[in-house]
């Protein structure tokens, strides 16, 4: 603002006319701190003034001084104890605050004053929905809508209740009735997008997706929600290109890399390379500094494959999916744990007992339960903390190591009888130097337990490829020679399936290998 503006202003102030039409103008452009200091040199005459207070409040808010803010709307209610928006917005402040309590009491005062106001029945829901109340809260968004029945934001919130206790249907038709109130609440269409396509509705979903784009383009929920739809019914191309508008919105948003690699893989099934590889070169220069699109983009570009997948990939990766990656894989027909480690169990035989056991990449710990009965001490070591969260969850390792596998193994002093790896060299090219790694910490006679998955297609020279999926495939005679170069003899070796993924089996390899 400038001085002589500033001036004005004051000048305003100081000889009797009342500057609340320009605090107003002041707080609709955006110009909270002017605002501010209109409202202070008020206050500093006419200091008890509750509408001065209270937009004082206000222009507290929009500069987030959240403390000074819940001041002034304080003092605006002991000067005008029946007016509701005060104990709203103090309310609401201390929600801000993270002061859930002492909002609620706030809320409470107000409806003595006014108890059939639906804002502040509206607000108490928010409060007690946030203390995890989620009972009390849909009784105080019934009753804002019942005092209030075009309240369509109650209906939302309603919505989200029921969703929180696992209502769907009852979250689907609050978030309908919102949106029927008022048809260009985004927000409202989006979520419903959202409860449509988790029960697999996904051309309703994508229908609510394209009324949210409609009012709100860059809504990012909406484009998250379209493009995963998208995918889900095959339109893959599409897909890629809603998720990669999505990340001109929000570019660190990791589902929506996850999305692009995953749509851009879809492509290449589908017999559209060409077009995945135009796509994947865009999204690559548009995220440079993103460890998910520069690795699974150089896998569609099949280009010559780095040795092994970066540390941040495969971290982000297994971080982002350790909340629902056992669901994930179960939908998957994953069956590669209790299978390595029953044909461990197996081959060892009678020595199938008391042993110091290495869960190299364990993850979530699905080896675990099948490893314990064998172990005298059982170690599990993997990338990423989000996975290891779990893995400590099931009590059964004796220790758990956050590290990078060849850094781990580098720095320890433990002599391993057996090493699990199940399908953690999908994330390794080049294997020789883990073999030869895990063959330093073994006993002579110790048994490695492993999966990689199958070669498709011509063998390039370098004996494996970093395939569409963004995992490496590895050709069977460049595995046997670095097994038997690090010192293994192969003791088994079978060509089985991994998962399903689009439909279609991931051919992969199973082998035991004894350190000699």
């Amino acid at each position: 603002m400038t001085d002589v503006l500033r001036e004005t202003m004051l000048r305003q102030a100081g000889v009797g006319k009342d500057p609340m039409v320009l605090t107003e103008s002041l707080l609709a452009q955006g110009q909270a701190g002017s605002a501010r200091q209109v409202l202070e040199t008020l206050l500093k005459q006419s200091p008890n003034r509750p509408d001065a207070w209270f937009a004082l409040g206000v222009a507290h808010t929009a500069a987030n001084e959240l403390k000074e803010a819940a001041k002034a709307f304080r003092r605006a209610i002991q000067l005008q104890p029946g007016h509701p928006p005060g104990y709203v917005h103090l309310g609401n402040t201390y929600l801000r605050l993270g002061r859930a309590g002492q909002a609620l009491e706030t809320y409470d005062e107000g409806l003595k004053h006014r108890p059939q106001d639906p804002l502040l029945h509206f607000n108490r829901g928010i409060a007690l929905r946030q203390t995890g109340d989620i009972d009390g809260a849909i009784a105080e968004y019934k009753t804002a809508i019942a005092q209030h029945p075009p309240y369509f934001q109650a209906y939302f919130s309603l919505g989200n209740a029921h969703r929180d206790q696992g209502d769907k249907a009852a979250a689907e038709a609050a978030y309908r009735k919102a949106v029927e109130i008022e048809p260009r609440f985004a927000d409202g269409h989006a979520n419903l997008a959202g409860l449509l396509a988790e029960r697999e509705d996904y051309p309703a979903a994508i229908d609510s997706c394209r009324s949210v784009l409609a009012l709100v383009p860059g809504h990012i929920h909406a484009l998250r929600n379209l493009s995963l739809c998208l995918y889900r019914t095959g339109h893959h191309g599409e897909s890629a290109e809603i998720a990669m508008l999505g990340l001109k919105v929000a570019p660190d948003e990791t589902m929506l890399h996850y999305t692009v690699g995953e749509a851009l893989y879809g492509l290449v099934r589908d017999g559209q390379a060409e077009r995945a590889r135009t796509l994947a070169e865009t999204w690559r220069q548009a995220h440079s500094g993103n460890a998910i699109a520069q690795h699974m983009a150089a896998a569609i570009l099949d280009e010559p494959a780095p040795a092994r997948a970066g540390d941040d990939y495969v971290r982000e990766t297994f971080d982002r999916f350790a909340s629902d990656f056992e669901q994930v894989l179960g939908g998957l027909g994953y069956r590669v744990p209790e299978r390595l480690c029953a044909a461990a169990h197996a081959a060892l035989g009678e020595r199938a007992a008391n042993l110091t056991i290495l869960d190299a990449g364990c993850g979530t710990g699905l080896c675990a339960p099948h490893l314990k009965p064998l172990a005298r001490r059982l170690v599990g070591v993997d990338l990423s903390g989000g996975m290891l969260e779990k893995a400590r969850a099931r009590g059964l390792y004796d220790s758990l190591h956050e590290a990078e596998l060849g850094a781990f193994l580098a720095a320890d002093r433990d002599r391993y009888d057996l090493a699990i790896a199940a399908d953690v060299f999908c994330y390794f090219g080049e294997l020789g130097s883990s073999f030869r790694a895990l063959a330093g910490r073994m006993v002579h006679g110790g048994l490695l337990g492993f999966t990689v998955e199958a070669m498709q297609g011509p063998t390039p020279a370098a004996g494996y490829r970093l395939g569409p999926t963004g995992r490496y495939q590895h050709d069977a005679d460049y595995v046997r020679r670095e097994l038997q170069a690090a010192g293994y003899e192969t003791v088994r070796w079978d060509d089985t399936e991994g998962r399903v993924e689009m439909g279609q089996p991931v051919p992969c390899f199973m082998i035991l290998a004894r350190r000699t």
